[in-house]
C-alpha cells in the first residue's frame, strides 16, 4: 500500500483533498493529514509517507522548505500544490524533484494523474529496490559475502533459482542441487540479510513486474512464467508488495 501524507494550511481544502480522493485506485492510503510545515515534518519522519502533498504557501514553514528538509531522510514523490500567483516558485519546486506541480483550485483529474505518476514511480522504486547494491545475476540482486566457497555456493543457488523459475523450486532441491544440507544453505541467505523463500519471492515478482512493463502477455501466463500455478495467488503476492493487483499495474505503465 502507498502511503499519502498531505500538509496544507486551509482546512477546508486539506479536508476534501483526504475526504474526496478515490486513494484505492491508486492502491494508497492517507496516513496523516497536517495542517502547518512543522507538523508535517513530523508526521512525515514518524510514518514514513511514499507521497506527499503539499501547499506551496504557508504560515511558518513554506511547501519548498518542508520538501528541502524532508528529501535527503525520505525516499518519497512529492506534489506540490500552488496558487496561480506563485509561478515563481515552479523552478525552484523543480530543482527540488517534485513529481507534479498542481494549480488551486485543485482538479480532480489533475490530482489523480499525479498520483498515477508517483504511483508510477514507486513502483518501479519497489521493483529496483536492491538494485543499488549487491551482486547482479540476470537482473536479480543480492548481498554476497566475500569470502569463497560462500559466495559461490550463493551465486550457484541464485542462477539455479532463476534458471527454473517457472519450476516449483524447493530449499531442499537447491540444497541437493549444491550439495550442502537444508540448515547451512538457510544459513547462507541469512548471512546476506534475507531469507531462501523471501528471495525466491523477489526474484519472481522481479520477473513479474518486468513482462508486464514489456509485454502483453496474460496475467495467467505471467504468472505461470514466474512459478504461480494460481493466478488469484499470484494477484494476492503481487499485491502485498507491490501495493496494487498486477492488471492496475500494467494499466499505470501504459498511461
Amino acid at each position: 500500500m502507498i502511503k499519502v501524507l498531505i500538509i496544507d494550511d486551509e482546512p477546508m481544502q486539506r479536508q476534501g483533498i483526504v475526504r474526496l480522493t478515490p486513494w484505492s485506485d491508486f492502491g494508497a492510503e492517507v496516513i496523516g493529514a497536517a495542517g502547518s510545515g512543522m507538523e508535517g515534518i513530523l508526521l512525515a519522519r514518524e510514518h514514513r509517507p511514499d507521497v506527499l502533498i503539499v501547499d506551496i504557501k504557508m504560515p511558518g514553514l513554506s511547501g519548498l522548505e518542508v520538501i528541502a528538509r524532508l528529501r535527503e531522510e525520505l525516499e518519497a514523490e512529492y506534489i506540490i500544490l500552488s496558487g496561480y500567483g506563485e509561478f515563481e516558485y515552479a523552478q525552484q519546486a523543480i530543482s527540488l524533484g517534485v513529481c507534479a506541480y498542481l494549480l488551486k483550485p485543485l482538479d480532480d483529474e489533475d490530482l489523480a494523474s499525479a498520483m498515477r505518476l508517483a504511483a508510477e514511480h514507486i513502483m518501479e522504486r519497489r521493483l529496483h529496490l536492491q538494485a543499488a547494491k549487491g551482486a547482479e545475476i540476470n537482473g536479480t540482486h543480492l548481498d554476497l559475502p566475500e569470502e569463497e566457497p560462500v559466495r559461490g555456493y550463493l551465486l550457484h543457488a541464485v542462477r539455479h533459482m532463476e534458471e527454473h523459475m517457472a519450476e516449483p523450486i524447493t530449499v531442499r532441491e537447491v540444497a541437493n542441487e549444491l550439495g550442502l544440507s537444508v540448515s547451512y544453505l538457510h544459513k547462507l541467505f541469512a548471512r546476506c540479510g534475507t531469507s531462501f523463500s523471501a528471495y525466491l519471492t523477489d526474484c519472481r515478482l522481479r520477473r513479474a513486474g518486468q513482462m508486464l512493463r514489456e509485454g502483453d502477455e496474460k496475467i495467467y501466463a505471467v504468472a505461470a512464467a514466474c512459478g504461480y500455478q494460481d493466478t488469484r495467488y499470484f494477484s494476492k503476492i503481487f499485491q502485498k508488495h507491490m501495493g496494487v493487483k498486477p492488471t492496475e499495474y500494467r494499466h499505470r505503465k501504459n498511461l
